[in-house]
């Protein structure tokens, strides 16, 4: 195993995630946390091993049942094992032993590249403010285009630390709310910095 042939299995097998959590007992509304996983069947058990391994022992083993996924209909579902790193050492290790590699996928670089971003803005704390949240709803949100719709939006974040004018003056988003239903690409074009 080298480093290109890792780097070619996380482009295909990889996901680098943020996502946030409800956090009512701290001033914070929302909790965050990075995550980066690769999954494969079960029976792959022994390369998920020699992979972290060759990471230098980070983030856990899991086994995934998909037992109920089988009861629900799906006879082919098999159960997966997964390399999860969640430590923010970890997963700055991950970031500095990718951040100069050469991606063949352009969507995967450019997920890498905004889950980077939000792992030093949590290093840097950034994440305990609302406007370092609210960077970081942006970057998550044009991470990943095809995961489903049920996580957490940027609106939805947003909207909760510091309500937009549309939701205050007509009590639910419309929507032609260009803020929240079409997001611009940066920060600043949405006038938070």
């Amino acid at each position: 195993m080298n480093k290109q042939w890792l780097l070619g299995f996380i482009e295909g097998e990889g996901c680098f995630n943020i996502s946030f959590s409800k956090n009512s007992s701290s001033k914070r509304k929302y909790g965050v946390r990075g995550t980066f996983v690769i999954k494969l069947t079960v029976s792959e058990r022994e390369v998920i091993e020699r992979i972290r391994n060759f990471l230098g022992g980070i983030g856990h083993i899991y086994i995934e049942s998909s037992e109920p996924t089988r009861k629900a209909g799906l006879k082919n579902a098999r159960d997966c094992v997964s390399i999860r790193v969640t430590k923010l050492e970890e997963l700055e290790y991950i970031v500095d032993f990718l951040k100069d590699e050469k991606f063949i996928s352009k969507q995967k670089r450019f997920d890498f590249d905004n889950w980077a971003k939000c792992i030093n803005l949590i290093k840097e704390k950034k994440h305990l403010k609302n406007k370092g949240l609210i960077e970081i709803a942006i970057l998550r949100e044009q991470m990943n285009s095809g995961t489903p719709s049920n996580r957490t939006s940027f609106c939805e974040i947003r909207n909760n630390i510091d309500p937009c004018k549309e939701l205050i003056e007509k009590g639910s988003i419309p929507i032609s709310c260009n803020s929240c239903h079409s997001p611009p690409n940066t920060f600043q074009e949405r006038g938070l910095n």
